[in-house]
């Protein structure tokens, strides 16, 4: 059968073509998300549930949950309904788990119809989702969102084996499972899985099998063996980021999976003592070579990253000059040949400019930097060294 989303891919000669008039994009390695998928199946021994909330963390949505439907996964995660939908619209096959709330009839609907696995902890939501499935002479399955203490969503722990039991009973509504989120706070970490493990005993001994227990996002994968349970839920790990820098220390050795590349626009001289970009951000102390690349924070790029940014042109790393515009990156061509449209890297995956190393210059969460990649941005995925998919 045809993969839904790269079986629809220009050829790879295509897809170069179009990459030869680009400004600016990035490149995802799916081979690199393989490797590291593979290595935390080997770290959790249990069931991973990807998160792939907003665009896949900046890399793309149905391109990366295609391809991990193709290496065995069976679920992912969104905190989105319109997430869920374009998957399953898609026609890639595995179970989509929402987090988001549903407001509007027509969401119920969507929810049954295209065979989404809802999260409840209301019974409100679930005796809607049941009888939308009634209706639609339908199933429709969810997990329940238990609040062990984090206090954002989901029913409290004490009350939760009541609620279970009612969305148990409930006319073809099928539960798939349990999950609460950890505080990630050492103190309070293991007071939150003793409560989910609580809440799925009470609920066996009334009869009621919980389904699968879920506890572990990236952080517990980490540093908290004990709470992988049944099904893990990483996201950034994945893609090859490590969440903080203590992360590094774990033995998990992750490959960085994008890159962010561009094409030098513009090259001028600027003499001593002029300056350049807004604010007159940086003066030049001698007569320079300057570039411009068509670039900036519409992209993703931090504005913190004035005069920080480490860019790698010809080889060698140069340093950004001035504020980051919202479109424009300036960089320091003194002693370079390069001309315009040489391609420059502007997001490595290893050396001065990977996203760890923005990040922290930033001032930034490495989550936080990721999930500000514009969508419009093109994005070209590789597979085997050659280009198997884009999204412009």
């Amino acid at each position: 059968m045809t993969d839904p989303v790269f079986g629809a891919q220009p050829s790879p000669a295509e897809i170069a073509a179009r990459v030869e008039g680009y400004g600016a994009w990035f490149e995802i390695d799916l081979d690199a998300i393989g490797r590291n998928l593979d290595r935390l199946r080997r770290r959790v021994g249990v069931e991973l549930m990807p998160c792939v909330k907003s665009n896949a963390y900046g890399h793309g949505l149905l391109p990366v949950v295609a391809y991990l439907a193709g290496q065995g996964v069976g679920r992912v995660m969104v905190a989105r309904l319109r997430e869920a939908e374009q998957i399953l619209d898609a026609g890639i096959r595995c179970r989509v788990l929402n987090m988001g709330p549903l407001f509007a009839a027509p969401q119920y609907d969507s929810v049954v119809r295209r065979g989404v696995v809802q999260t409840v902890y209301t019974r409100e939501v679930a005796e809607r989702l049941g009888e939308t499935a009634v209706r639609l002479d339908a199933a429709v399955s969810v997990f329940v969102k238990v609040d062990t203490g984090l206090r954002r969503i989901g029913v409290w722990h004490e009350e939760a084996p009541d609620l279970i039991e009612a969305v148990a009973k409930l006319p073809h509504v099928r539960l798939e499972g349990i999950f609460s989120t950890l505080t990630q706070s050492p103190e309070l970490d293991g007071v939150q899985l003793e409560r989910l493990l609580a809440v799925a005993r009470t609920v066996r001994q009334r009869g009621v099998e919980p389904g699968l227990r879920s506890l572990a996002s990236s952080n517990a994968v980490l540093h908290q063996p004990a709470a992988h349970l049944d099904l893990v839920r990483p996201g950034a790990l994945l893609f090859g980021l490590y969440p903080e820098r203590k992360d590094l220390a774990t033995g998990l050795d992750l490959e960085q999976a994008l890159v962010l590349k561009a094409r030098l626009e513009h090259v001028k001289a600027v003499e001593r003592g002029e300056s350049v970009t807004y604010w007159g951000r940086f003066v030049a102390p001698e007569r320079m070579r300057i570039g411009t690349l068509p670039v900036g924070f519409s992209d993703g790029i931090p504005r913190e990253m004035a005069n920080k940014a480490r860019v790698l042109v010809g080889g060698c790393y140069r340093q950004s000059l001035g504020s980051v515009s919202l479109n424009h990156l300036l960089v320091d061509l003194t002693g370079s040949e390069a001309r315009p449209g040489e391609v420059v890297e502007v997001i490595g995956r290893r050396g001065e400019n990977t996203l760890g190393r923005i990040a922290e210059a930033a001032g930034w969460m490495v989550y936080s930097l990721v999930n500000h990649f514009a969508p419009s941005t093109p994005r070209v995925y590789y597979r085997n060294g050659a280009p198997a998919a884009l999204t412009e």
